[in-house]
């Protein structure tokens, strides 16, 4: 018996149960959506997993008992064992916390009835764990998931959305809600301060995403566009993304992410005990090639101003020390 089995089948798997959890989610009346779709999207990251540890040559099986048969690793065993395998750009932990509480609901959906503002939580955090997961699977992988479904779907409903940061401190407050509605807020937002608290990437554990669409009239007004163009010898798909503002994206200069020699400003980055100066922020930059990457940095015409966005920042935050003192060892050497 082959104890790694095959990462392309697990792969091939988890790729389907991650699209099948997204097709149903996205089907206009489907009751038990939620738990549904969540239940395919663990699914989804336990084979992902999975295939991590096959390609990396590490049993997904645990030891064989006396007249049992095999058994796979479950889904958070799978998730322990594949940490030494997590691409450097993904963190590991806020990404565990993700994946945990999706399964946590999922072994508890049971519990659960029906609360107006509960289904934007979960979707928050199934959104960010399909990020999650595509972002894992190019790095791993070198296969871009993003083709597997088009952009151009995009949600239509009769309901103005809830607010999941809102919907989170009211189930924390307010007594009408039950108790495994109450416990669940209580999980994912004391995740969310633990992660703030060791300054780790919480976009990868639970990100509001919203998506705002208008009249094609108020182009101006839009940050995307979908459209149909009735020309002949076209695909009929318009797509027009609206530049955001800088100051909205990237909102940070240099003098605000390093550490000063006194004073409360920057984020007060260390990579065990050496601080985020000045020079280790540029040879960092230069090491990443920050200019080249418009997620990261943003510059005007004039090369004058230059801020960063806060993926950058967590992009600092995830080095080790070894990653920076490499990074200015370079720097030094050129300069």
């Amino acid at each position: 018996m082959n104890r790694y089995g095959s990462y392309r089948a697990l792969l091939g798997n988890a790729v389907s149960a991650a699209c099948a959890g997204i097709e149903i989610y996205n089907k206009p009346k489907f009751d038990y959506r939620d738990e549904t779709a969540i239940i395919l999207l663990v699914n989804a990251w336990e084979l992902a997993l999975k295939a991590v540890l096959s390609k990396n040559r590490v049993p997904i099986y645990y030891p064989k008992k006396r007249d049992q048969p095999y058994r796979t690793l479950s889904a958070r065993d799978a998730l322990t064992k594949a940490e030494p395998f997590f691409p450097k750009e993904i963190d590991y932990r806020a990404t565990a916390e993700n994946v945990q509480l999706l399964i946590e609901y999922r072994d508890t959906a049971v519990h659960f009835y029906h609360k107006e503002g509960l289904e934007v939580v979960l979707y928050s955090l199934a959104q960010t764990a399909i990020v999650n997961l595509k972002d894992l699977v190019e790095h791993v992988f070198d296969r871009d998931l993003s083709d597997e479904v088009s952009i151009s779907l995009l949600p239509l409903s009769f309901a103005t959305p809830v607010d999941p940061i809102q919907f989170l401190r009211r189930a924390r407050e307010d007594g009408e809600f039950n108790t495994a509605v109450r416990d669940f807020a209580n999980l994912v937002t004391s995740a969310v301060e633990s992660l703030e608290s060791d300054k780790r990437d919480t976009g990868r554990l639970l990100t509001v995403f919203q998506v705002k669409l208008v009249s094609t009239k108020k182009l101006e007004k839009a940050d995307l566009v979908v459209g149909v163009q009735g020309q002949a010898g076209t695909d009929g798909k318009l797509l027009v993304q609206k530049p955001t503002d800088p100051n909205a994206s990237h909102p940070y200069r240099e003098s605000d992410i390093i550490t000063p020699k006194s004073g409360d400003r920057g984020f007060g980055i260390e990579y065990d005990g050496l601080p985020l100066g000045q020079y280790q922020f540029r040879a960092i930059g230069k090491k990443l090639q920050v200019r080249e990457n418009p997620e990261w940095c943003w510059r005007d015409s004039t090369g004058m101003v230059t801020r960063y966005s806060e993926k950058y920042v967590n992009r600092l935050k995830s080095l080790s020390r070894a990653d920076v003192e490499t990074a200015v060892a370079d720097y030094s050497h050129r300069s």
